[in-house]
């Protein structure tokens, strides 16, 4: 584009189309390679127009879509004295969408000051609003981790977004806490919850787990079993297409003598059928190819949604979501490492 007054005035003029997502997306789409005048002319709209309240969904939309122009004016508008708390409660959101890390003092003062999740503030005895509990785990400072694990015991909290920042943090000082109020939460907190283990990555959470499994209800099995898995490398084979009773049954079965340990494949039963089919069975090994959920998106609603193809737990593929109505596309991400090397050998001449 232009210069910074030309950039304004498209700006202005795309906020106030009938239809200001397309116009907003047809300017800044020809602009990727050039985003610093964009970015700068949202943070004076921000900053200075009467208007922005009623565009402030569309400002912090293309803030998220800047990148790092856009990430600049996020930290500038966020540590703005006076900041409104409509203002900030969207601000906040985005940075988290982003994954940026805060601040960890602006985020003290948040926690005293931004309205809560249960009527009032952290600061008066409410707990903090579930967008301050998703940046407070992005910002990789250890001393929120005592005020995230007291919002475990309160059922009006956002427990499950504790829990899940908690395990950015790494704070495995609440990985006995977390396993252990599994059965208390249900739905998505139980996820969470789950999925929080997961991200600590502490071994102490097996044997909490592998007691859960035996005693939660059929609902929860998926979850703790996939949090099984990555905890301790080991991914035994279930039967194809069980699900409900018979597949909370499998699951039970295959973590039922406490073995945690990857056991070598075992092949028996082989039959051949033809002299182009043979049947056999396989029992246990290193499930190096499979499909497996990623980490969940900072500020997302579902601890589990995006799943990848992995090989050796490095993903290939982008496979996309679980959701019955959303397209399925594979998206190549990268190489096995070997695969990698053959590619590069190749191209090299070797």
């Amino acid at each position: 584009m232009g210069d910074h007054d030309t950039v304004r005035v498209r700006l202005r003029a795309a906020l106030c189309a009938d239809d200001p997502w397309t116009a907003l997306y047809a300017l800044h789409s020809p602009n990727t390679d050039r985003p610093g005048p964009l970015a700068g002319a949202v943070e004076e709209l921000y900053r200075s127009d009467t208007d922005h309240t009623a565009f402030r969904p569309y400002l912090t939309w293309l803030l998220r879509s800047l990148g790092e122009p856009g990430d600049a004016v996020l930290l500038r508008l966020l540590a703005a004295p006076g900041l409104a708390g409509d203002d900030r409660q969207d601000l906040l959101r985005t940075a988290v969408v982003r994954g940026l890390r805060l601040p960890a003092e602006l985020l003290r003062t948040y926690a005293q000051d931004a309205p809560a999740s249960s009527g009032g503030n952290a600061g008066t005895g409410g707990s903090p609003a579930p967008e301050l509990v998703d940046a407070m785990g992005l910002s990789g400072d250890p001393s929120f981790a005592p005020l995230l694990g007291a919002l475990l015991e309160d059922p009006a909290a956002p427990r499950g977004r504790a829990a899940l920042a908690l395990g950015r943090l790494g704070a495995r000082a609440w990985t006995a806490p977390i396993a252990g109020r599994l059965s208390e939460v249900t739905g998505l907190d139980h996820t969470a919850f789950t999925v929080a283990l997961e991200l600590m990555g502490d071994p102490a959470a097996v044997p909490h787990l592998l007691r859960w499994l035996a005693e939660s209800g059929e609902e929860r099995v998926y979850d703790v079993h996939h949090a099984l898995v990555r905890l301790t490398g080991r991914d035994p084979l279930l039967p194809e297409r069980a699900s409900g009773a018979a597949y909370a049954a499998a699951v039970r079965a295959a973590w039922a003598d406490g073995r945690t340990e990857r056991a070598p494949a075992v092949v028996r039963n082989p039959v051949v059928e033809s002299g182009a089919r043979a049947r056999f069975s396989v029992d246990e090994g290193a499930g190096r190819i499979r499909v497996a959920f990623d980490p969940p998106s900072p500020g997302s609603s579902w601890p589990r949604w995006d799943r990848c193809l992995t090989f050796d737990r490095k993903p290939l593929y982008r496979v996309g979501s679980l959701c019955d109505t959303c397209e399925l596309g594979l998206t190549l991400l990268d190489w096995p490492d070997d695969e990698a090397a053959r590619i590069a050998a190749r191209m090299r001449g070797d």
